[in-house]
């Protein structure tokens, strides 16, 4: 079997918890995974380009925009727009009622488990 008919899975991530939350508690904003180039410099290499996967996010007639995870600071973070790395809360819930806020969408805490 050749290496390209392999499936390659990715396993869940913060990403795919906030768009699950985004779903959950801001239903009317529309909500993408998606692999963007980022490029980066990097010192005596100079600049080199990575895919990185982001959030992307909008309502209405509002400009889309995208959210990254952090890793170091274990938090979500605008990745563009006016509140460019800006953190959001890392729970994701939370972070869903932010940015359904930030966007205008109308939200709601999503159930509590009980």
């Amino acid at each position: 079997m050749a290496e390209l008919d392999v499936l390659k899975v990715e396993p869940f991530g913060p990403l795919d918890a906030l768009y699950a939350a985004v779903r959950r508690c801001a239903p009317q904003v529309a909500v993408t995974r998606a692999r963007v180039s980022e490029e980066y410099g990097i010192p005596k290499l100079g600049t080199v380009g990575v895919l990185e996967l982001r959030l992307h996010v909008s309502y209405r007639g509002r400009q889309a925009r995208r959210i990254r995870w952090d890793g170091e600071a274990d938090a979500y973070v605008w990745a563009s727009g006016p509140d460019y790395r800006v953190q959001l809360p890392a729970d994701p819930e939370q972070a869903a009622m932010w940015v359904g806020r930030a966007l205008g969408a109308p939200v709601a805490p999503a159930p509590s488990g009980g």
